[in-house]
């Protein structure tokens, strides 16, 4: 111990302890040197194409608010900070924001958030709003954040529990799809689950079966298929079903997103559960 107490007030330490600060305080001198020259010294451009790297981290946040207050009427850099806000889950802030570039150019902004209003926010009924103005707006099919509008509209007046709505953009979405090579496997799923939940049994196992024909790694087809055979008291099919969809989910094969809960998703927890009271 004596040693250690001689040792810390000596040159020798005090040389070491010197060199390891300067060692930590270098990088950091440096960094702070260049986010004030990016903050003030970097065109509006340079400024854009760094905050919207790191999306939805804090310097992206901070970059891009500080480009929103010295260009309010630019809407890429508005919309891009309510990219950056809706994925950090600060969903009110990001929807105002969204609202303004709304304002600016109504077509190229309203299925991004109709598809937010759907996918993070659950707000079925007026992701349908943002949805049908883009319809009549355009003279094209419209791909908002690269799906079929039909597709997603269908989705919506499904989470609402409007299933002949949701039926008819279904089939609009097949229809306006030239190449059926397009079309989503899982979307037959959804269909198959419409038929359960109105006790159609016979007709949800056709559209669970048609997924499966299409993609056989889809685990929800599997597990809808399991519960339409469960409710018909079919237990030995259904239990092959679970015991087939808890392999996917088990091998990576779930539709999941990082950033909210997907439609209709499901859980290995709820499957075990099923299992076990078979």
């Amino acid at each position: 111990m004596e040693k250690l107490r001689k040792f810390l007030k000596s040159k020798t330490y005090r040389i070491i302890w010197g060199t390891l600060k300067l060692l930590i305080s270098i990088p950091i001198f440096c960094i702070s040197i260049l986010t004030i020259y990016q903050f003030f010294f970097s065109s509006v451009k340079q400024k854009f194409d760094i905050a919207a790297g790191p999306q939805g981290s804090y310097y992206s946040v901070f970059m891009l608010d500080h480009l929103v207050k010295t260009n309010p009427k630019n809407e890429k850099i508005l919309w891009e900070s309510s990219v950056a806000y809706n994925k950090r889950g600060e969903n009110e802030e990001g929807m105002q924001r969204l609202k303004k570039v709304i304002e600016m150019n109504p077509i190229d902004y309203l299925g991004y958030s109709g598809w937010i209003k759907q996918t993070r926010l659950r707000d079925y009924e007026n992701s349908l709003k943002d949805f049908h103005r883009l319809d009549k707006m355009s003279n094209v099919v419209e791909y908002p954040w690269g799906e079929n509008i039909y597709y997603l509209m269908g989705l919506s007046y499904q989470g609402l529990g409007n299933y002949d709505s949701a039926i008819v953009y279904y089939d609009k979405y097949i229809v306006s799809e030239k190449n059926p090579n397009n079309i989503y496997p899982r979307m037959y799923t959804y269909r198959g689950k419409i038929e359960a939940d109105r006790k159609n049994y016979p007709k949800a196992l056709e559209f669970f079966n048609k997924t499966i024909s299409l993609d056989k790694n889809i685990a929800e087809a599997y597990y809808y298929k399991a519960e339409t055979y469960r409710l018909s008291n079919q237990k030995d099919s259904a239990k092959i079903n679970y015991n087939k969809s808890l392999d996917l989910i088990n091998k990576g094969f779930k539709d999941s997103y990082p950033y909210d809960e997907r439609f209709l998703e499901i859980y290995d927890t709820e499957i075990y559960e099923k299992l076990k009271n078979q």
